[in-house]
């Protein structure tokens, strides 16, 4: 068995990953209000496009062009396309259900990383990291309160996201111990970018003035969201890493509250101070 503080800097991992699960449901509120307006393909295309001119050049001064050449081609194809499906399928069901309930369903990832990082990474996470895994969905859920309207209509796009940013998380683990964070970064950047642009012109609609602000905070957000996860992945494990999913609640609470005028009620503080004592109790035992 893996020991749980096998990597030297697990703490500083987990707490780069928490803030930047925190701040990706921003993104996810942005791309649903741009939905009524623009087809989700084109938010999904200026997403990659204002993170891949972001964290590119970044990765060509720091790395040179030959820094983008991947070691392991197919690894970096996986992850990239998982990120960029997972994305789109996201945003699809977001347009289709309410935020809340696409959250509820994408909230299995953790669970799903879990089977995955056992089966593939050779980790084996235990049951109390299960239990706890399953203590922060009750909590998620608390927060959420899922409707599930429109359910035809988008759980299968938000099942689909979970399944494939689970197979993206355990790919940039994969890859942690051998490229760069920003090398990571910018190769699944370039991918999505690259794939986007070749399909938008079918589906393309002027932005409004205001819309442009929007697209641009999206792809500043993915970029600085992703590039957190992918840094966290070289100081944790997947395992390790898994039962601080839930805290996207946070972000989505917060971004609910600015962007649709949705406070937190009772149950949901009921169901933040599961997410939250589930994440402290996994990290006290990381540290023990």
């Amino acid at each position: 068995m893996q020991h749980e503080t096998q990597l030297p800097h697990v703490g500083r991992g987990r707490l780069i990953f928490a803030a930047a699960l925190t701040i990706l449901p921003f993104m996810d509120a942005i791309a649903k209000l741009l939905s009524a307006r623009l087809p989700v393909l084109e938010i999904t295309w200026a997403r990659f496009v204002v993170y891949a001119a972001i964290v590119v050049p970044a990765a060509l001064a720091r790395h040179g062009p030959r820094g983008l050449v991947p070691r392991h081609p197919g690894w970096q194809l996986v992850r990239g396309a998982c990120t960029g499906l997972s994305s789109a399928a996201f945003f699809v069901a977001v347009s289709r259900m309410p935020v809340a309930d696409s959250m509820a369903i994408f909230l299995i990832y953790p669970a799903i990383l879990l089977c995955l990082s056992t089966l593939l990474l050779g980790e084996r996470p235990s049951p109390r990291t299960w239990l706890l895994v399953g203590c922060g969905f009750l909590g998620a859920l608390l927060v959420v309160r899922p409707t599930f309207s429109g359910l035809a209509d988008g759980a299968g796009y938000a099942l689909a996201s979970a399944c494939l940013y689970a197979i993206g998380m355990i790919t940039t683990r994969r890859l942690a111990d051998e490229a760069s964070s920003l090398i990571t970064t910018a190769i699944s950047a370039l991918m999505g970018a690259v794939a986007f642009s070749v399909a938008v012109p079918f589906v393309w609609v002027r932005p409004a003035p205001a819309d442009l602000p929007l697209l641009l905070l999206v792809g500043l957000i993915a970029a600085a969201g992703h590039y957190g996860i992918v840094a966290a992945h070289r100081d944790a494990r997947a395992a390790d890493l898994a039962p601080l999913g839930y805290t996207e609640i946070a972000g989505a609470v917060v971004a609910g509250a600015l962007l649709f005028g949705v406070l937190p009620t009772e149950l949901t503080w009921i169901g933040i101070g599961l997410i939250v004592s589930s994440g402290i109790a996994v990290s006290w035992r990381i540290r023990r």
